[in-house]
This record gives C-alpha cells, sequence and structure tokens, in this order.
C-alpha cells in the first residue's frame, strides 16, 4: 500500500515536472542533444584510437618477448612498453576530458532550472568548461573513481578465482549491478553539492563532496532509485527496438538495417541524455535546501586552523 502511495505521488511529481519545465525543455534540449552527439563521436574516435595503440603494444611486446627469449637483441620491448603507457595515460586524458564537458553541460542545465533566462548553448557550455576550477574537478572526478574501484575491487579477486564456477559467476555479476547502482546513488550529488560549496573546498579534500552526498541521499535513496528507474524505462526500450532492427539487418543481410540501428539507436540516447540531466538536476534542486546542505556538509571540512597549522602551534 505505501509502495502504492509513493509510486503515485512520483507520477504526480513527474506531471507536474514535466508541466512546469516544459518551455525549458524545449527552448534547450535540441542544443543539449547536439552537443552529447558530438562529444560521444570525439570521444569515441579517440577511445578507438587510443585501443589501437594500446593493441599494437600489446601484440608488439609479446613478439619482442619471444625475439629476446631466443638470445636476439630487441630493443623494441622498450618502444612496445612506452606505447601501452602511452595509451594509458591517454585513456585517462580522454576519460577527464569527457567528464569535464558533462559536468560543465550538468551546471548550464542547472542553471536553466534556476533562472529561466539562462540557455543551453555551445558559448555558455564553452564559458562554464572555462570556469571550471580543472583541479578540484579533476580530483572529484579521481575520488569517484578510486572509490567505486575500491568497493568492485573484492568481487574482482573473488571473481578471479571463481571464473569457472557459472553459479558464483552470476551471483557476483549480480552483485557488481548492486554494488555500482548502490554507491552512484550515494555519490550522485557531489557534483552539485561541490558547487554548492566549492569555496569551501579551497585547501580541502574533494572526498568530502562524496561524503557530502551520502548525508544529502541517505533519507531520499528510494526517491532517487524511483526517479533512475522511470529514467531507464524509456532508454531501455529505445535500446531493444534499434537492437532488433540491427539483429534482422544481420538476419536478412541488409546493411542500411545493420549500421542504421545503431547509429539511430546511439543518436537518439544522446538526445535522450539532456533530459536525464534536466530530471537530475531538478531532484537535486527541489530537495535541497540550506537546512540538508548544512547537515550534509556537518563535520567534513578540517578547521582553518588546522589547515595553516595555527592549531598545532605551542
Amino acid at each position: 500500500m505505501r509502495l502504492h502511495i509513493v509510486i503515485k505521488n512520483l507520477s504526480n511529481s513527474l506531471k507536474s515536472y514535466l508541466q512546469e519545465n516544459k518551455s525549458i525543455f524545449k527552448n534547450n534540449w535540441l542544443w543539449a542533444g547536439i552537443m552529447y552527439v558530438l562529444l560521444i563521436f570525439v570521444a569515441s574516435v579517440l577511445f578507438m584510437l587510443d585501443y589501437e595503440l594500446f593493441a599494437v603494444g600489446v601484440s608488439s611486446i609479446s613478439t619482442s618477448i619471444t625475439l629476446l627469449l631466443y638470445g636476439q637483441s630487441s630493443y623494441l620491448i622498450f618502444i612496445n612498453l612506452l606505447e601501452i603507457i602511452v595509451s594509458i595515460i591517454l585513456f585517462f586524458v580522454i576519460a577527464v576530458f569527457c567528464f569535464f564537458v558533462r559536468t560543465a553541460i550538468q551546471y548550464v542545465v542547472q542553471d536553466t532550472l534556476r533562472t529561466k533566462l539562462t540557455k543551453i548553448s555551445f558559448s555558455n557550455v564553452f564559458k562554464k568548461f572555462k570556469q571550471l576550477n580543472k583541479n578540484q574537478v579533476l580530483r572529484l572526478f579521481c575520488y569517484l573513481s578510486l572509490f567505486m574501484f575500491l568497493w568492485l575491487l573484492p568481487l574482482m579477486i573473488i571473481n578471479m578465482f571463481t571464473s569457472k564456477i557459472a553459479f558464483v559467476t552470476y551471483i557476483l555479476q549480480f552483485l557488481f549491478f548492486v554494488v555500482i547502482l548502490w554507491k552512484g546513488i550515494d555519490y550522485s550529488q557531489a557534483i552539485f553539492l561541490y558547487r554548492e560549496n566549492q569555496p569551501q573546498f579551497l585547501g580541502q579534500s574533494q572526498r568530502y563532496a562524496l561524503k557530502a552526498s551520502k548525508h544529502f541521499i541517505k533519507n531520499l535513496r528510494f526517491k532517487y532509485l524511483l526517479v533512475l528507474i522511470g529514467l531507464t524505462i524509456p532508454l531501455v526500450i529505445w535500446i531493444a527496438i534499434w537492437s532488433v532492427v540491427t539483429y534482422f539487418g544481420f538476419y536478412i543481410w541488409e546493411p542500411i538495417m545493420i549500421y542504421g540501428g545503431p547509429i539511430l539507436g546511439i543518436i537518439g540516447g544522446c538526445f535522450y541524455l539532456p533530459f536525464v540531466q534536466f530530471t537530475l538536476a531538478y531532484f537535486y534542486e527541489k530537495n535541497n535546501s540550506g537546512e540538508l546542505i548544512e547537515k550534509s556538509f556537518r563535520d567534513c571540512f578540517k578547521p582553518i586552523e588546522k589547515l595553516t597549522g595555527e592549531a598545532y602551534k605551542n
């Protein structure tokens, strides 16, 4: 009964949300979608080129090691190692760049909800991108990636020793999904809360944004989960439609369906992403308050006296 009431309230909230922000969607959806199409295209090309560099390095180093074992001089092994190292560094750089752009778009989306005078455009996103404190946002990205990795690390280790046991593998895959969803919800408000108190992060650790996000979302997890489910359903249906088109394209060997299905599926997903960001920003704006933000950051930051060393003077 309680679940029915919650779903009904969520449905009413969604209707009011769409009615309230109809004009904002209409004026900003197209440009935001175009920017995501360009971002996904550029990132995909760069990741593919980076993967090729990594693959060449891995395949070449195996040959170099074989020659080395047979007693032949193979100085190329150092070049191959350099290719692998460079490809790993480039992967990180591309991922960080995408995170910066995505954060800039998210902040502009948030601004359109705060003031209807703001519009999503290339100039506004580029301006927001330049205004980002790259050092702080980079550290936020690193902490977010590190914490997610550490949460998944025990499951990865177990999977290494039990990969041949199908039943255990299925359980681990389910646990992977649960952990990613659970911690993803916990850390979901970090970029908004960081922006809210950005001046206070000077000299402070960016992990406090993740800690504050856990405090902020503590009593809103179920509500946020329902929002995610509502956002996921249309995307799953869209992917399913074009996956079927692609499948039958291979079945009848029709190039238009084989190549057109994935392309239209990805483009449609890109134009859906702005709606997702609008919704997540709206969730934050509707649930934040001075009291909740203060409570979320309570006992997070180190006192200025400790940062400056004044607290340790005799």
